[in-house]
């Protein structure tokens, strides 16, 4: 009988001892931060095709997809969210009371991750026990008192950030976030990205992240007007302007029956559903080669982003396979803030220019002639005069944006009046015999 008792106190000592060095482990607690982030990026598991049960709010916009990650659920600073109590207290206690929890029927992870993740989660638990709001004040301002951690940033983060914090458009910039939602990217900078090789700054101390922080709320802001210009070439044609493979087969939702439905490529171009004019089946693409039936974008004009970029990721559109975040964003905003009513630069049952073409050819000469020439040059194979005649929506889009892939500068934040003198000049040129 003493034997077993000894065997047993045994196992239960090497059981606690090997916990202890378990969490002692950097690597498991910084991977476990991961984890808490985006389990299924960081373990490259299938993504649950229901939303989480034990999720209840319905006043939430949140994706079913986001209802299966743990910081949904708890927050970025541990502390609950939707209505779901703080784990602050679960912090220092046994990571096997947390492992047990994570497979009980109200979590149910026991099948979706395996014993190594269930154990690194629960070591980031248990030992992440930094207090968030004592390093970010209730302004979202980081609390360091000893100066931006400058160098730091530009030595171990600009080779892949940039020195401004904008080089990746898989991501907002980081400026921005670290402005807007300062305790999220707190936890990215200690514990890094799931799924991704960005350097865990966890070892190094949370002086070092509170002050690397601080530099990045000091970093550029994003530039609307920018974006907006930029969505508009992606709204043209987003193929060509993200240098990218071009779509092979037809897009889902463009009609198999319409005029381009055996050109992949064009059936992807957000114009070719949604039209010049961006009034779809009620505008100029109403009838015609181009005519799909499908409406136009118009009603989310001055409608949040957020909800155009809803769409976007739908099943509806599937943008979120083929762009970036940063192309989704600046498409998005171009649908909520760069519209504009064509009605009032072009008469739209004869297509003219309602500007004064004599105020514009001064414009134009001392603007556009640089490249264009005086006469109009050929831009895609169209002269400029005839394009302009011919598709004045398309001109006026390309006028107000740019071109895609091109360093043609985009209009949009002229006077309206210059613009549409510049369009009603471009109208009266003619192609040299």
């Amino acid at each position: 009988m003493k034997c077993v008792k000894f065997a047993t106190l045994v196992a239960l000592l090497t059981g606690f001892i090997g916990t202890l060095a378990g969490a002692s482990e950097p690597e498991s607690v910084v991977r476990g931060g991961r984890l808490y982030d985006n389990w299924m990026a960081e373990s490259k598991a299938r993504v649950p095709n229901q939303p989480n049960p034990a999720f209840k709010t319905k006043l939430a916009r949140v994706a079913p997809v986001d209802t299966w990650r743990c910081v949904e659920c708890h927050g970025w600073d541990f502390k609950g969210k939707h209505g779901v109590k703080s784990m602050v207290a679960r912090q220092k206690t046994d990571p096997s009371a947390i492992v047990a929890l994570l497979k009980d029927a109200n979590h149910g992870y026991e099948e979706l991750l395996d014993e190594r993740d269930r154990l690194d989660l629960a070591h980031f638990i248990v030992s992440a026990e930094l207090d968030m709001h004592a390093l970010v004040d209730a302004a979202k301002r980081s609390k360091s008192t000893q100066g931006a951690s400058d160098k730091v940033f530009a030595t171990v983060c600009a080779s892949c950030h940039g020195l401004d914090g904008d080089r990746l458009r898989e991501i907002p910039p980081l400026g921005d976030s670290a402005r807007q939602r300062p305790l999220e990217v707190l936890h990215v900078a200690l514990n890094g990205h799931p799924g991704g090789n960005m350097p865990a700054l966890r070892t190094l101390g949370e002086d070092v992240a509170v002050k690397m922080l601080a530099h990045m709320q000091t970093l550029r802001s994003f530039n609307l007007a920018a974006s907006i210009a930029n969505g508009g070439r992606l709204y043209d044609d987003w193929q060509v302007h993200v240098g990218g493979q071009r779509q092979a087969l037809p897009h889902p939702a463009y009609p198999p029956k319409a005029s381009y439905a055996s050109s992949a490529q064009e059936t992807w171009r957000c114009k070719e559903c949604h039209g010049w004019d961006y009034k779809g089946n009620l505008g100029q693409y109403a009838k015609g080669n181009h005519a799909t039936g499908i409406k136009g974008i118009q009603g989310l004009a001055g409608a949040d982003p957020e909800r155009s970029m809803a769409i976007l990721r739908s099943s509806s559109h599937y943008f979120g396979s083929v762009l970036k975040f940063r192309d989704l964003q600046d498409l998005a905003n171009f649908v909520s803030y760069g519209q504009v009513d064509m009605a009032l630069a072009l008469d739209p049952r004869t297509g003219l220019a309602r500007g004064d073409a004599a105020s514009g050819q001064k414009h134009y000469r001392t603007m556009c002639s640089s490249c264009h020439g005086l006469e109009g040059r050929f831009v895609a194979k169209r002269h400029l005069g005839k394009a302009a005649r011919d598709d004045p929506w398309h001109s006026l889009h390309n006028m107000l944006n740019g071109h895609p892939d091109d360093t043609m500068p985009a209009l949009r934040e002229l006077d309206p009046k210059i613009i549409h003198d510049i369009l009603a000049h471009l109208q009266t040129l003619q192609e040299r015999r």
